[in-house]
Parts: C-alpha cells; sequence; structure tokens
C-alpha cells in the first residue's frame, strides 16, 4: 500500500502527542540483468519486499553469477534466488537443489524483508534447514529465509504448490492440488478424486494453522491464491467438474469454467462465482489492491461476463479484469492474442499501490493491450503493460527479437516501480542498452520505475 503508516509515540489521549510517518520506500532506478551460463537458465518468478528491494527465483544449469560471485549446479537443473536493491546493486545469491532436475520456482515477500520460496520437486532438496524429502513420487518444499538469505524455517508438503500469498503478521497462504491424503499438522485432508484442490494457512514458522481441500471425483488442478488486507483469501482457477467449496456444489456450464472462491481470515466460506460457456476459461492470475478490490487475469475461449458487458474471444485471447470486494464488476477487458498456449501463455500480474493492474505474459506475432500496436519480432515475445485503477491503459511495451523470450513472473513495490523476469535467448533491450545471451537461454530481469 502506497499509505503512510503512523507511529504512534506517546498515549493517544496525552497532550502534545504528535504521531511520525514511517519514512517512503526509496523510489530506486530502472535497472536491467542478464545471467547465464552455456546452457539455458530461467527467472520464473519475482518479488519485491516493503523496503523496495527486488529478489528473483529460477532454474539454472552449469554456472550463473548475479553479481555476488559464481553459483554451481549440483545436478541438471537447480534453484538460484538472488537479491537487489532498489538501486540495482546486487545483494544476496544463493543455489538449492540435487543432482536431480528441479522444478520452477515461486517467490513471495512476506512480512519486514523476508522471503519464502516453494518449489515442486521429486527428489530431496535442502533450503537451508536440513534435507526434505517428499513423502511419495512428488511434493513441494516451502522455505522463509530472512532478508540476508538465512533460514528461518523449511518443510516439505505431499502435493503440489500452483500459488502463495502473504496472510498477514508473517502468516503464508499456499494452495495447489494433491492426491490421496495430504496431512498437514494435526489435520489429514483426504482427495475425492484422482487430484483435489488444497488451501492451507501457516504461521511464521511453517506451522499449519488450518487446512481445506475441495475436489469432485475427478481431475482437479491447483489454483492461484491472493489475500486482501482484512486476511480474506481468493482462489482463482478453471474447474471441469462441479466442486463444492462451501457454498454447494458449483455450476459448470461446460468445458473448463472460471471459478473464484472467497474464504474469510478462517478459511470459512464467502462466496463462489463461475464464469464461462461451452467453452475453455481459466483465471490464471490473482492480486488484491489496498481497497480489497480483486484483480485477476487469464486465458479463454468462447464468451465471458464479470456482470458488466460480455466478453467475446477470437480465438484464446487474455482477459482482465477487477472486481470489488464483494465480487461485483469494476472493469473488464479482453485482448486478441494469436497461437496462445494455455500455459506458456499464461499472464502474470500484480496491483500497484494505487489500485491499477501491471501485467506480464508471452506473445507470438502481434498484441494490442490498449495503446499503439505492439508487433513480434520473432518466434516469441514478452509483453508488459500497466492500467490504472479504473481499467485504463497507461503504457505497454514489447520486449523481443528474432529469437525466443517467455515471461516468469511480475512484482509491484511500495513506491510503484514494477520488476519481472524470465528468459529469453538472443539479444533483447530493457531500457539500459541490448542484453546479449551466453548460451541456450539466459535470465533477465528488469525493474521499471513508476510512471
Amino acid at each position: 500500500m502506497n499509505k503512510p503508516t503512523l507511529l504512534l509515540t506517546c498515549a493517544a489521549l496525552a497532550v502534545g502527542c504528535t504521531p511520525t510517518e514511517e519514512a517512503p520506500p526509496p523510489a530506486g532506478n530502472a535497472f536491467s540483468i542478464r545471467a547465464g551460463g552455456s546452457t539455458c537458465d530461467r527467472g520464473t518468478d519475482v518479488a519485491t519486499s516493503e523496503s523496495g528491494d527486488v529478489a528473483l527465483v529460477g532454474t539454472f544449469e552449469g554456472t550463473v553469477d548475479f553479481g555476488g560471485g559464481p553459483l554451481v549446479s549440483a545436478g541438471s537443473s537447480d534453484i538460484t534466488f538472488a537479491t537487489w536493491d532498489a538501486e540495482g546493486n546486487p545483494g544476496t545469491s544463493m543455489r538449492f537443489g540435487s543432482a536431480s532436475q528441479e522444478g520452477a520456482p515461486r517467490i513471495l515477500a512476506i512480512g519486514e524483508d523476508a522471503w519464502v520460496i516453494a518449489v515442486n520437486t521429486q527428489s530431496e532438496i535442502d533450503l537451508g534447514g536440513g534435507p526434505l524429502t517428499p513423502p511419495g513420487a512428488a511434493g513441494a518444499a516451502i522455505g522463509k529465509l530472512d532478508a540476508n538469505g538465512k533460514h528461518v524455517f523449511s518443510t516439505m508438503l505431499g502435493a503440489t504448490v500452483s500459488g502463495m500469498a502473504a496472510g498477514g503478521s508473517g502468516t503464508l497462504i499456499v494452495t495447489g492440488s494433491f492426491s490421496g491424503t495430504l496431512a498437514l499438522g494435526g489435520e489429514t485432508l483426504t482427495s475425492a478424486g484422482a487430484t483435489d484442490v488444497f488451501v492451507a494457512k501457516l504461521d511464521g514458522n511453517g506451522a499449519p494453522i488450518w487446512a481445506k481441500s475441495f475436489g469432485s471425483t475427478g481431475l482437479d488442478s491447483g489454483m492461484d491464491v491472493a489475500v486482501d488486507g482484512k486476511g480474506n483469501v481468493f482462489l482463482g482457477g478453471g474447474m471441469l467438474a462441479p466442486i463444492d467449496f462451501g457454498g454447494g456444489p458449483i455450476t459448470i456450464t461446460g468445458g473448463v469454467d472460471a471459478v473464484l472462491v472467497k474464504l474469510d481470515a478462517n478459511g470459512n466460506h464467502v462466496f463462489t462465482k463461475t464464469y464461462g460457456d461451452v467453452a475453455d476459461q481459466v483465471i490464471q492470475a490473482l492480486a488484491t489492491d489496498a481497497a480489497g478490490n480483486i484483480l485477476f487475469g487469464g486465458l479463454f475461449e468462447g464468451h465471458l461476463n464479470f456482470g458488466g458487458d460480455e466478453l467475446g474471444s477470437q480465438g484464446r485471447d487474455l482477459f482482465l479484469g477487477k472486481l470489488d470486494p464483494e465480487g461485483a464488476e469494476l472493469w473488464a477487458r479482453t485482448f486478441r492474442l494469436t497461437s496462445a498456449e494455455w500455459d506458456d501463455s499464461a499472464p502474470r500480474i500484480a496491483a500497484d499501490p494505487k489500485g491499477g493492474l501491471v501485467v506480464t505474459g508471452t506473445f507470438s506475432e502481434a498484441v494490442n493491450l490498449g495503446g499503439a500496436a505492439l508487433e513480434g519480432a520473432g518466434q516469441t515475445d514478452v509483453y508488459f503493460a500497466r492500467y490504472d485503477a479504473a481499467g485504463k491503459h497507461i503504457q505497454s511495451r514489447a520486449i523481443g527479437d528474432p529469437s525466443y523470450q517467455l515471461a516468469g513472473g511480475v512484482a509491484v513495490d511500495q513506491a510503484g516501480a514494477a520488476a519481472i523476469t524470465g528468459s529469453f535467448y538472443g539479444t533483447i533491450d530493457l531500457g539500459q542498452g541490448p542484453l546479449e545471451s551466453a548460451g541456450d537461454c539466459d535470465i533477465y530481469l528488469a525493474r521499471f520505475a513508476a510512471p
């Protein structure tokens, strides 16, 4: 939030009591970096802290250097974590991994300058607190690091993690999918079908506070998650079959329907809303703003209606929008994509301090995000765009060359600066001059100042 925090320096009724304002985060600089060796290295997610620091996670093979010295992988693909301050000065960098290949990690800023990393893995992994072993064929390792990268806690879940969000007061909300049973503290969740959705709240030491599961008799995939300032939890995804999230089984129109679920801070059901027609629609990204409004993005075919004007696709297209805390539409927009893939073309979004939406993603050929048409330079390019609190286009740009570029993640700090990461082949320019990949593909990171 971009709202000053008042610190009471004396008793509230004392004469002469003068509140002071917490210093705002630094505006910082626009900067960009590349990192990678002779093989393929990918930036998969990015986060920004309360002080304006930027952290990325990704995967790499061989050797990579983010400015703090070379990191050497132990196996075919290791996890990397690296930080920079708002001026672009490198901070901590480290690697995690085993002799096996690790999955694409996610990262979240939590509390005062702490970070939470999650990675789906099929093998033992050490996030700083000792080896973690999946209870079955696969699991999700979750670890919390302090501002200097020091281990705080780590745990292994017998599940796949698809989304994380800060729950307030150092707590963590995590969601994903599981099969069979999932033990979380003293509670054991049992799936109704092949895989079910789960959501859990963990305390600052990683211990479960509550956990819920939802599913049909079929295959139910993981969802994204966001939390508002009151601790309410929002889940977004796509469902193939009727599922009861606490308000009764939802109705599926046909194909995959987009679904949005609101739970209160204790995990109790508030509402479930579904959107779609006989084609496929999926909410793939969620965020909340300071007022508790819900920002969302995803891909769809057919038609969608969030309560206002109907959105129609011309194939498989991008949609973005905003709902109020009760789920009523504030705005929604659609944008034509060509040759969009459900996974690679999924948008990544973040809320800015003024209630706007920031988005990045991957496109081919051309896309118009509300400003001038963006022309693709190669096989796949990356787009970046901003919208104000009412959904009005502020800026958009394309990033690419005749080769391949893929979006990984986006985050916005309290000063309104946006950070993006991903991977690229060839040469790209993120505003500070050309960056050239050293291997098959390299990691990129860029910080764009607030407009």
